[in-house]
């Protein structure tokens, strides 16, 4: 059978209207970070042919548009979704003019299928205790930064026992750690019933403590109170003791009538003779003179003289009984 031109062009304009444009294979949504991406494969059999795209997306009730006539494998739908809206995205390949069927997903909310990328961690060590420093990833609404717990395991490099802490913050100091001893450290992220990638673990030596031991603390303070307490009872001996003292040396009973006048009498007496003037002794100076006489003269003076010398004696016996002092001087 002979093909005429006119009979080619026929055939070929009946085979590009019977034919029909393929369809995107493998449309799936992605999410990460709380973004909404409709991803999708090229039709099969067709390397070598560059199809256009659109892609739309249904709310609550009809399709709109977000992606027209783009060659991108991909449409970013992020802008266009809230956090909790459930959706339904479709996506049509388009060849010269011709459009093929389009490929929907189910109606899903970017909460159930989103995930969260991996935290970074920083781990700082001083004074015996090591901090977690937790930067979160970029999320891409901001309604929900801030809105994000952390799990912290932590574990002794080498042992496979981990403990496990969940905190708001993003700086954590780990508790009960050792010192000197080498702690590794993963984290998560949650929100809601989402988990992040588990971050790389990271080590670090846990610095030296210059804290004193709670016992050395303990030891301390009882020795003190001992201290305290012997040097609370040693005064209160010494002055009991003193007032004891003073009770024996002074008492309060009164003392008998007659040693009162004793003593007043003494202390009268003694105050007298302290306050009393030295009296001023009177003296007289007394010269006996005599000459040398013959021996004939001397015998017949010798009673006249013997008999001056006791008339002298006692006279100056009587000065002196009225309380007069005498010298007597011989030359």
């Amino acid at each position: 059978i002979l093909l005429t031109l006119p009979n080619c062009l026929c055939l070929a304009h009946s085979f590009l209207h019977f034919w029909k444009v393929p369809a995107p294979e493998n449309v799936r949504m992605t999410s990460l970070n709380k973004g909404l991406i409709l991803e999708w494969d090229p039709p099969q059999n067709t390397t070598n042919t560059l199809f256009n795209y659109t892609a739309e997306m249904k709310g609550w009730n009809m399709y709109k548009p977000v992606c027209l006539s783009s060659s991108s494998l991909s449409c970013d739908f992020t802008d266009k979704v809230s956090v909790f809206g459930t959706y339904q995205l479709r996506v049509q390949a388009e060849l010269h003019g011709e459009m093929s069927d389009w490929v929907e997903t189910e109606k899903l909310s970017v909460d159930e299928i989103s995930e969260i990328s991996t935290p970074h961690v920083q781990l700082r060590s001083r004074k015996g205790q090591t901090e977690v420093g937790i930067t979160d990833p970029p999320m891409k609404k901001k309604e929900f930064e801030g809105c994000l717990c952390n799990l912290i395991r932590f574990w002794k490099n080498g042992e496979t026992k981990k403990e496990e802490l969940i905190r708001e913050q993003n700086r954590v100091m780990l508790p009960r750690l050792e010192p000197l001893v080498n702690y590794c450290v993963e984290v998560e992220i949650l929100y809601l019933s989402n988990t992040s990638q588990t971050s790389n673990f990271t080590c670090l030596t846990n610095t030296s403590s210059n804290e004193v031991e709670s016992w050395l603390i303990a030891v301390v303070l009882l020795v003190s109170f001992l201290v305290v307490l012997v040097a609370v009872v040693l005064i209160f001996l010494a002055v009991w003791f003193g007032y004891r003292g003073c009770r024996i040396i002074f008492p309060d009973a009164d003392l008998p009538e007659d040693l009162k006048k004793f003593w007043s009498q003494r202390s009268s007496i003694l105050s007298a003779m302290q306050e009393s003037t030295p009296l001023k002794e009177h003296f007289c100076e007394l010269r006996i003179l005599h000459k040398e006489l013959n021996s004939s003269q001397e015998n017949h003076n010798t009673v006249s003289k013997s008999m001056i010398i006791d008339h002298l004696f006692c006279q100056l016996k009587l000065f002196c009984e009225n309380k007069m002092s005498c010298h007597l001087g011989l030359d």
